[in-house]
C-alpha cells in the first residue's frame, strides 16, 4: 500500500468531530434476504477484477487508497483460489484473532438525526431509508443515543456481509467479545444473523471501549438485562475484566493509558481462552489499533491528539484485521483472512502501512 495515500474523506473516530455527507446508497437492513446473503453460489473467494478497478482509483470514503503501481499485483492475485493461502501450518497453534471495527455510525451520516427524528409525541420517526426503522426504548430515553449512537441501515447490511464472509470462508468464531457501545453491539448482532452457528453469544467487555479522553459527557450504556430484553445475544454469565464504572473513572486517561488498558485486557483473555479456533473482537477503530499493536509485540505508545482523532481513516467501518498464533507464542498478521467489501468509493480494508508502523 502506498505510504502516501490520496486524500481520504471518511469521518474520523473522534465523537466530537463533524461528520461529512454520505454518498452511498440507502439500504434496508432486516429486509435483506438472509438466504441470499448466505448463498455461496456465484460467490468467489478470489480477488475480483472489480475490486482491482476500485483500488486503482480513489480510496474510498472511509479507507486508504491504493497506488496505481499496485494494480498488477492485485490483478495477479485473481488466479489465487484462496484469499489467504495456508502456509507454515506446522508452525501454527490453530488460534486466530479477528479485530473488527463497528459498522457505519448513524450520527456521522446524520449529525442532527436525534433532534429531527423524535416527534412531538416523543416517538422515533426516521426520515431517511438509511436510518433504522425502530430503536430500543432505553431507560434513560432516546437522549441516551446522543452519546451512544446506533448504526445505519447500510452499516447493518455491511455487518451481515461480513458474517457471510466468515461463514463461507470457514472462519466463524467460537468466542465473541464486544465493546459496550451500542454501535458495536448492533454491528455484532447483524453479523451474527448470517453465521452458521447461531448460538454464539457476545461477551460485553468495557475494557475495549474507546479512549475516554474524547468524552465530556460520558455515555450510559445499555445494561445486560436491557440487551437481553431487546433480544441481543449476550452472555449474561460473562464477568468483565473492567466494569462500566471502572472505565468511566478513567475519564481523562492518556493515550498511553488507553493502549495499556486494551493490551492488559487482551493478554488476560488470551491467557484464559486457550482453545484452538477463532475469536472475534467487535470494537472501535482506536481499539483495533491498540489490540493490533499488542499482538504484534509493540509497546503502548503516546500518540498526538490529531492522529487519534483521525484513526477512523486508517481503519474504515467494518475493517477486519486478522492474526494467527505461532508455536513460539507470537502472533503474525494475516493480511487477507476475509474478502474485503468494496462498493462505490468505499473499501473496508485498513491502511496496512499505518497498522504495521
Amino acid at each position: 500500500m502506498s505510504k502516501n495515500p490520496k486524500s481520504r474523506s471518511s469521518p474520523s473516530s473522534n465523537p466530537k468531530s463533524l461528520s461529512q455527507k454520505s454518498n452511498v446508497s440507502s439500504a434496508g437492513g432486516d429486509a435483506a434476504s438472509l438466504s441470499a446473503m448466505t448463498d455461496p453460489s456465484g460467490y468467489s473467494v478470489m480477488y475480483s477484477a472489480a475490486e482491482s478497478q476500485y483500488y486503482t482509483g480513489s480510496v474510498n470514503q472511509a479507507g486508504p487508497s491504493i497506488a496505481q503501481n499496485l494494480e498488477d499485483q492485485i490483478v495477479s492475485k485473481m488466479s489465487q483460489s484462496k484469499i489467504q493461502p495456508a502456509k507454515d501450518k506446522a508452525n501454527l497453534t490453530g488460534r486466530r484473532v479477528f479485530l473488527m471495527r463497528n459498522a457505519e455510525r448513524l450520527d456521522r451520516i446524520f449529525p442532527e438525526w436525534l433532534d429531527m427524528s423524535i416527534n412531538e409525541q416523543g416517538k422515533f420517526r426516521p426520515y431517511d431509508l438509511n436510518q433504522p426503522v425502530t430503536l430500543p426504548k432505553r431507560t434513560g430515553g432516546y437522549q441516551c443515543y446522543r452519546n451512544d449512537t446506533p448504526i445505519s441501515e447500510l452499516g447493518n447490511v455491511t455487518a451481515m456481509m461480513l458474517g457471510r464472509g466468515m461463514k463461507l470462508n470457514k472462519q466463524e468464531p467460537y468466542k465473541i467479545y464486544v465493546s459496550p457501545a451500542f454501535r458495536c453491539i448492533q454491528t455484532c448482532h447483524s453479523l451474527q444473523k448470517t453465521l452458521e452457528k447461531q448460538n454464539i453469544k457476545m461477551c460485553v467487555e468495557p475494557s475495549f471501549f474507546e479512549w475516554m479522553g474524547w468524552y465530556e459527557n460520558l455515555p450510559v450504556w445499555l445494561s445486560i438485562d436491557e440487551l437481553l430484553a431487546f433480544s441481543y445475544k449476550v452472555d449474561s454469565t460473562y464477568k468483565p475484566l473492567l466494569t462500566a464504572d471502572d472505565v468511566r473513572q478513567r475519564r481523562g486517561e492518556t493515550a498511553t493509558a488507553f493502549y495499556q488498558r486494551c493490551a492488559d485486557a487482551m493478554k488476560k483473555i488470551l491467557d484464559k481462552e486457550i482453545e484452538n479456533g477463532n475469536m472475534l473482537f467487535v470494537v472501535h477503530s482506536l481499539t483495533v489499533d491498540a489490540l493490533a499493536r499488542f499482538l504484534m509485540g509493540k509497546q503502548p505508545k503516546d500518540m498526538p491528539r490529531h492522529e487519534m482523532d483521525q484513526m477512523g481513516r486508517q481503519y474504515p467501518y467494518c475493517t477486519v484485521v486478522g492474526f494467527e498464533e505461532l508455536t513460539n507464542k507470537t502472533w503474525r498478521l494475516v493480511p487477507n483472512a476475509l474478502p474485503p467489501i468494496t462498493y462505490l468509493e468505499f473499501s473496508n480494508r485498513p491502511n496496512t502501512d499505518f497498522l504495521t508502523r
